[in-house]
């Protein structure tokens, strides 16, 4: 089986978890779902900016592993990530803690994460990538996470503008989202993984 992987990418808050697993139960057989936020490093080792610890910068991941990963997947070997997706470790919210899961290879791999084209060995594991395009200000109003406005000045806004946006030419697609509803991203987004769902 050929596996090929795709970056979903985006600012936190760009609607790629939404489009993933909606991506996810119109092909179950055939799609997977590798996501950045399996990958966060332990809060005592992620850097600190300005007195607070920023999960937003490239450090705070380990990308490496990530790069590793996607190769096994590529060779159809599964791999164990220790996951906090709600859909396999549905306690985590009680719990905090990450379960360790075993992720077989799919003909299509979705890489989802806001920084999967800012590292090289990544890129180089995915045979394209879609860009969901949003303003900081939709994308502030729909993020989960360390979600204060001291995080957002200091950290998430400096480490978008660095690190994240930046990225954006290495990306072979390009949607500007900001005015679609999730059905219209998803037909679109369909029409791009049709070649790669006939395969």
């Amino acid at each position: 089986m050929k596996v090929t992987c795709i970056g979903i990418v985006g600012g936190s808050g760009a609607g790629k978890s939404t489009l993933c697993m909606a991506l996810l139960d119109a092909y179950p057989d055939h799609i997977g779902l590798v996501q950045l936020d399996d990958y966060f490093k332990p809060s005592e080792e992620m850097p600190v900016v300005d007195g607070i610890v920023s999960s937003d910068h490239p450090e705070s991941l380990y990308l490496d592993q990530i790069a590793e990963d996607l190769k096994e997947l590529k060779k159809g070997n599964s791999v164990f990530i220790n996951t906090k997706n709600e859909r396999l470790n549905p306690d985590y919210k009680e719990t905090g803690k990450r379960m360790r899961v075993q992720f077989v290879p799919k003909p299509i791999i979705l890489v989802e994460g806001f920084l999967v084209l800012q590292d090289q060995a990544i890129r180089d594991q995915l045979s394209t990538s879609i860009w969901l395009d949003v303003p900081h200000d939709i994308r502030w109003s729909r993020r989960v996470h360390f979600k204060y406005d001291e995080y957002e000045k200091k950290i998430l806004i400096p480490m978008h503008e660095k690190y994240v946006e930046p990225s954006k030419i290495y990306a072979e697609h390009c949607i500007d989202v900001s005015n679609q509803t999730k059905e219209q991203v998803f037909e679109q987004v369909k029409e791009i993984l049709t070649p790669y769902l006939s395969t």
